[in-house]
């Protein structure tokens, strides 16, 4: 008879503990973990704030462009050692942010350029005319910084890594045809220095292009952007980003 009661209780306290589970189960509102920056408004993607990005003195991106004669190009990018991919216009660089071309001044045709390990090799014949063809590929004002043959392009000074005094509006095109005091014109050069050359300043055959979010661009969170402007830093478009060395 005591075994008996014993499994009666036994059934009984599993019913019982069941039920309660079910209950508590029932009760709880279960949802999805939201991304950190629909948590919290004040948030960006991966927790970055606007603020720091507006008036950081780090770029957020270096597009780096290394230019020579034809015959010496195909060298360095022999030794760049990696996969050149032949540019027809505009080149994306590093993560999308900015894309970017060289414009041969007197016919107007893109010049031939490829795309290898980060960097734009483009093929320049000694003074030559051409421009560069800056195009934002976001929705938020940017500040750049270009250095050309190691002199800054708008005031002729050494250049450097910094915020400059050229604006990209958002969706914008920035063309740039002359420095301070001339045309933009390529040099003679030898030697593979550029190709190597991580300075600021840099050097004749190197064009540094410094990416900056600019410092009036709108402190809006992305939670009112569009999904597909959501990445790094919060206002730069997704994307694979390019090979860098």
């Amino acid at each position: 008879m005591t075994i008996g009661n014993a499994g009666t209780i036994s059934a009984w306290v599993k019913t019982v503990t069941v039920a309660v589970g079910m209950s508590l189960l029932a009760s709880c509102s279960v949802g999805r973990l939201k991304p950190a920056w629909q948590q919290d408004p004040n948030l960006y993607h991966h927790g970055v704030p606007a603020r720091p990005s507006q008036t950081a003195t780090t770029p957020h991106m270096v597009a780096r462009v290394v230019y020579a004669a034809p015959d010496h190009l195909a060298r360095l990018i022999e030794r760049q050692g990696d996969v050149p991919d032949t540019q027809r216009g505009f080149a994306r660089m590093g993560d999308g942010t900015l894309e970017l071309a060289l414009q041969d001044v007197a016919t107007g045709k893109w010049i031939e350029s490829h795309l290898c390990g980060g960097i734009l090799f483009v093929s320049g014949l000694p003074h030559q005319a051409y421009r560069i063809v800056l195009k934002n590929r976001t929705p938020m004002p940017l500040e750049l910084g270009v250095g050309v043959d190691g002199k800054d392009v708008p005031s002729g000074a050494t250049a450097s890594l910094r915020r400059g005094g050229l604006r990209l509006e958002p969706n914008g095109l920035l063309t740039l045809e002359h420095t301070a005091h001339a045309p933009l014109l390529f040099r003679a050069v030898s030697g593979d220095a550029a190709l190597f050359d991580t300075s600021s300043s840099g050097r004749t055959g190197l064009i540094q292009i410094a990416v900056f979010l600019a410092a009036d661009a709108p402190s809006i969170g992305p939670e009112k952007l569009k999904a597909n402007q959501i990445a790094p830093l919060g206002f730069f478009p997704l994307g694979a980003p390019e090979q860098y060395r």
